[in-house]
């Protein structure tokens, strides 16, 4: 009894823990992007930083890259999906979103990842799933229709901009999910989709001359930021795989809203973002939305 306590806590223990980390890459980016750094630019040395250290780790741990043609769909469509695509929208978009936004918006990834997943007949739905759905769309309408919910107005153009990464997370979960050969280390999985967002990314950095040496220019706020992010991304990734492993697809897509929590800390913390009521409705929307839909669908 107490070893299947113990087992059951893990899964929310990882969770926590990947909240956390996720919440901070949103200042993090902020950080980065505010002192000159590219968005392309900045994704390419967080997947690229995070391949060195996980091959380090895959290496001391024992573990080979599985490179199968069903591994290898694995890593290109999770890379692209998790990673490549939604981090340079999160970098791109926090020149113009406070940070505390993006976390909420990324909060939306549950209530994304269940309608894919009813979409494709994974899970059943039901007419709480549909006003849980609901909920969360009306939250997000709000960060877009008053004028004091965002500090400058003008920035709603860039929240269904930035609705893209939640898109791309949920995406990334349910194909995460589908596309796993059983056996795969979570070490492995990391591995391979931080490495290929990494090859992905390059040559698109290359055409653009996007490219940065980190710390060229000594020890400034913006390659610390990147260099906490590789740090990161090394350890969140591990975790992503290990939840979905251990607890599946809809339950690490929670991670959403304690993404929230975490990220508005550090918002506050790092840049003195101070949330405004309609951000705070918006938070309370989408929580009764994710509830109503896992709730009912459990």
């Amino acid at each position: 009894m107490r070893d299947d306590m113990h087992r059951n806590r893990i899964p929310l223990l990882l969770l926590l823990m990947l909240g956390n980390l996720w919440g901070l890459s949103f200042s993090l980016s902020k950080l980065a992007v505010t002192g000159g750094v590219n968005p392309i630019a900045y994704a390419w040395w967080q997947s690229t930083g995070a391949s060195l250290f996980l091959f380090l780790m895959c290496r001391r741990a024992g573990i080979r890259l599985p490179t199968g043609r069903r591994h290898l769909l694995l890593y290109c469509a999770t890379g692209l999906a998790g990673l490549a695509l939604p981090n340079v929208n999160i970098v791109m978009t926090a020149q113009y979103l406070p940070a505390g936004v993006l976390a909420t918006l990324v909060t939306t990834v549950p209530l994304m990842t269940f309608a894919m997943a009813v979409a494709l007949g994974d899970q059943r739905f039901s007419f709480w799933a549909l006003c849980g759905l609901s909920f969360g769309a009306v939250g997000v309408l709000l960060l877009i229709g008053p004028t004091a919910s965002l500090p400058d107005p003008s920035a709603a153009a860039w929240v269904p901009v930035a609705m893209i990464t939640p898109v791309l997370y949920a995406t990334s979960t349910i194909l995460a999910a589908r596309l796993r050969p059983p056996g795969t280390p979570s070490l492995a999985a990391a591995w391979g989709l931080v490495t290929a967002a990494s090859i992905m990314l390059l040559p698109v950095m290359l055409a653009t001359g996007t490219f940065r040496p980190l710390f060229a220019d000594g020890i400034t706020p913006a390659d610390s930021a990147m260099a906490g992010q590789i740090v990161i991304t090394c350890i969140a990734y591990v975790l992503y795989f290990e939840i979905i492993d251990r607890a599946g697809p809809v339950y690490v897509s929670q991670v959403g809203y304690i993404v929230n929590v975490f990220g508005l800390l550090w918002g506050f913390v790092v840049f003195a973002e101070v949330p405004s009521p309609w951000l705070w409705a918006t938070v309370g929307l989408v929580f009764a939305g994710v509830y109503l839909v896992h709730h009912h669908n459990r």
